[in-house]
């Protein structure tokens, strides 16, 4: 059983409307979860895919970090939303190799997700991205947060997933230059803006 969705704790805290999904390969169980958890501020959708789910939760929050970076660095809309939309390709081709259904990830639990933690400051994850791309190290904003940031762990993790499962991550993988200091923030930038061009749906039809 999983619970994702675009849900800041702190706007849910104080009775700002939301909504998520429950997930199970039960359905009746599923079911029987949104009925508790439902009401007039938090609307829940039930799914069959409890793997699609959890990934799409798990995965966003390296994305986020991306996105605080790209915002830290004041790089404009344009990139930002062509970050997010190369990213959401990027989460589909890892989700589905590792057993998730491709509509989740267009779904609360993915793309919801994915947008909400990537623009908000409430989220932990765009704030490493953030004091990152300010020139604070990550041991500095990590004691600034004084919380778990998951997608730090997330994306050492997915890293070596990605090596063994051979998914190409160009994302995630500047992502994990970046958190393991072998990068910088605009060094970042400039390898993901000169890779090789190709069809913008290239990457969805291997997936």
């Amino acid at each position: 059983m999983v619970l994702s969705g675009p849900n800041l704790s702190k706007e849910i805290e104080q009775g700002l409307p939301a909504a998520t999904v429950v997930a199970s390969v039960d359905l009746d169980a599923a079911r029987f979860v949104q009925t508790i958890f439902a009401s007039n501020r938090f609307r829940v959708y039930t799914s069959a895919d409890p793997i699609g789910t959890e990934l799409g939760g798990t995965l966003k929050n390296v994305i986020a970090i991306a996105a605080g970076v790209c915002d830290g660095l004041k790089l404009g809309t344009n990139a930002k939303s062509g970050l997010l939309t190369r990213a959401l390709t990027e989460i589909i081709r890892i989700g589905t190799h590792l057993g998730g259904q491709k509509d989740t990830f267009f779904g609360l639990s993915g793309l919801g997700d994915m947008l909400t933690t990537c623009n908000s400051s409430l989220s932990r994850n765009y704030r490493v991205g953030y004091g990152l791309a300010q020139g604070k190290t990550l041991e500095q904003v990590l004691q600034e947060l004084n919380s778990t940031a998951e997608g730090v762990n997330t994306t050492n993790v997915l890293m070596a997933i990605a090596r063994r499962e051979r998914i190409p991550v160009p994302i995630s993988g500047q992502v994990y230059r970046l958190l393991n200091n072998q990068i910088t923030p605009q060094q970042a930038v400039e390898a993901l803006m000169e890779r090789d061009l190709k069809s913008e749906f290239e990457d969805l039809e291997e997936a």
